[in-house]
This record gives structure tokens, sequence and C-alpha cells, in this order.
């Protein structure tokens, strides 16, 4: 499994990974992002980050992560915002192994913890 971060030249394949995600969760309405405002954002302000999974060369799944800051550490954690992984590509490892890249990227950024919040209902 190869893992690569995305680039602005990504910006509406993030857009499409956002609307899948929303699709699967039943939120399509509230998505109101488009390809400039996650390029602005992503890219220019570096307020967020994307890193995609992917299999022969083709991005099958997505995450979407920032920094936080915990005062009690005295230092930034990664929060994971969003984890999609394509329908036929799930329960081969690729959300596991965004979640393991994830983790790898906190370490090496000396960052004091890993967050994100998975909904009930999510298998």
């Amino acid at each position: 499994m190869d893992y690569r971060f995305a680039e602005r030249k990504d910006t509406a394949l993030i857009l499409e990974f956002i609307k899948s995600l929303a699709e699967y969760e039943k939120l399509s309405d509230e998505v109101v992002a488009t390809p400039e405002t996650l390029e602005e954002w992503i890219f220019d302000r570096q307020k967020a980050e994307v890193i995609f999974a992917l299999e022969d060369g083709v991005e099958v799944g997505f995450a979407l992560f920032f920094h936080n800051f915990s005062t009690f550490l005295g230092r930034a954690g990664l929060y994971l915002e969003d984890l999609f992984v394509k329908p036929a590509y799930r329960g081969k490892g690729y959300g596991k192994g965004l979640l393991a890249t994830l983790a790898k990227i906190a370490l090496e950024r000396g960052c004091g913890r890993l967050e994100w919040v998975c909904l009930d209902w999510n298998k």
C-alpha cells in the first residue's frame, strides 16, 4: 500500500472524496466547499493537509487532517477530520493504513497526540 500527500493539482479529487463521504453520511446537501475554497484553505493558507491511499497508483482513500494544540501537553497534535475509503476498496486495510500513516506523521512532527471522532453508527 502506498500513501502520498495531496498537491494543489488534486483539489478537484479532494472535493470528490469529500462529496463521497457526505453521500455516505447522508449529508450531501451540507457540502458547500468548492475547488476554490479548498485550494485557498488547504494550499494557500495551509490550514489542513490531505493524504491519499493508493492502489496501483489510483487514489482509493483519503484522510484530511490539521494541527490542533494541547495546552496541557504544551504542544501540537493532529486532528483527523475526515477519513474515507471508496466502497470497492474497503476491508483491504486502507483505513488502518491511513491511520498508521497519520500516527507516523504525528510522531515525526513531535505531536503530543492524534485525535479523531467516529460516528457511532459507522462500522
